[in-house]
This record gives C-alpha cells, sequence and structure tokens, in this order.
C-alpha cells in the first residue's frame, strides 16, 4: 500500500456535479414578485445557464459511470466560484451535496468515501475523527483557500450520516497560509448544548 500517493490526485466527477448544483440551488430565484426583473436577472445567474444546464448532464453521466472528472475542469469551476461574493455557501453547500451523494453510490465505508469522493484520507488519531488532503487542487483554484470549505463540510458530512458525528470539522492546517497540507481535525459539538 505504500505508494498510493500521486502527484496529482484523481478527483472523482460527484465533486464538480455537486459544485455545480449547488450553483444551481443558489441561483434559482425565490418567488417573490419581482418577474418583470427575472428576464434581466436570468441572463445574469450563471446557475440558471445553458452552459451549466449541460455540464450538469455531462457529470450526471460521469457519477453514473463512476468516473473521473478532468483535473482542469474542475480547478476551473472552483476558480470561477471562487470569485463570486456567495462562494463560501456554494462550497458550503457542494460539499454536503458531495459528501451525501457519495454516501448514495455505495461507498458506505467513512473512509473509503472519503478517499473516493474527495480524494483525502481520513481516520482516527486518539479516536478524534482527522482528514488530510494532499492535492493542492483547492488552493490552486482558490489562492485562499475558500474552496477548502467543501472538503470541510464534506468531511462533517460524511461522518455525520455514517457514524452520526455532531460535530464540525475544523480545518486546522491550510495550505493557503502556509500549511504542508490541509487537514482537518474533528471538534466536538459545542458543549453548552448538552
Amino acid at each position: 500500500m505504500g505508494a498510493c500517493y500521486v502527484s496529482r490526485a484523481v478527483v472523482h466527477s460527484i465533486v464538480p456535479l455537486a459544485v455545480l448544483e449547488a450553483v444551481k440551488n443558489l441561483d434559482t430565484p425565490v418567488e417573490d414578485g419581482l418577474s418583470e426583473f427575472a428576464e434581466e436577472l436570468l441572463s445574469k445567474r450563471l446557475g440558471l445557464s445553458d452552459t451549466v444546464a449541460m455540464q450538469l448532464r455531462e457529470y450526471e453521466g460521469r457519477v453514473r459511470r463512476d468516473a473521473a472528472a478532468d483535473q482542469a475542469h474542475v480547478e476551473a469551476l472552483l476558480r470561477l466560484v471562487g470569485r463570486r461574493p456567495d462562494a463560501d455557501l456554494v462550497f458550503a453547500d457542494a460539499g454536503r451535496r458531495a459528501a451525501r451523494r457519495g454516501v448514495r453510490r455505495l461507498f458506505g465505508l467513512t473512509r473509503l468515501a472519503a478517499r473516493a469522493v474527495f480524494g483525502a484520507e481520513l481516520r482516527r488519531e486518539r479516536q478524534v475523527p482527522f482528514a488530510r488532503v494532499r492535492d493542492t487542487l483547492a488552493v490552486h483554484a482558490t489562492p485562499d483557500g475558500a474552496a477548502c470549505a467543501l472538503y470541510g463540510t464534506g468531511f462533517t458530512e460524511l461522518l455525520r450520516l455514517l457514524v452520526g458525528f455532531e460535530g464540525a470539522m475544523l480545518h486546522v492546517s491550510c495550505r493557503a497560509t502556509g500549511g504542508a497540507v490541509c487537514e482537518w481535525r474533528a471538534a466536538p459539538p459545542d458543549p453548552r448544548h448538552h
């Protein structure tokens, strides 16, 4: 099992699909009686564009075949989302969506799902869940580390779905701020709520 790391990790197509779904979800207008402005708004909303609809169909097909995504495409997508004012919402939603889809696709083991979907190593150290991502995709795409939120919420959701975890995964080391790797460590739920 020694040399299981390659310099460029494979990105499962679940990740870009989840990002596109999150963008579409956030860009879908609420029914607010502003229909006369709708046309103008829609033309500005990336998530409702034909391009995104086409990419969603393509990635849905890839996910059904458990195919990898093109690394450069995913990086460009993360970079594009990173420029949005609501980037943190998109990445957080995408992480949860990717985790749920990964679990549904029978990666029913937490470690396996983390590796298959997020290219991450997830394990316990002294009973505390701990995740590490060696790939630099997120930081290449968003040098401020914004796309790392996708992983953090993804790991939290995986642990919640598969082992009933109720805390959060804290980003304790990030390449964007000089860390050697991106790492997350579980923080227990706020004790004041017990």
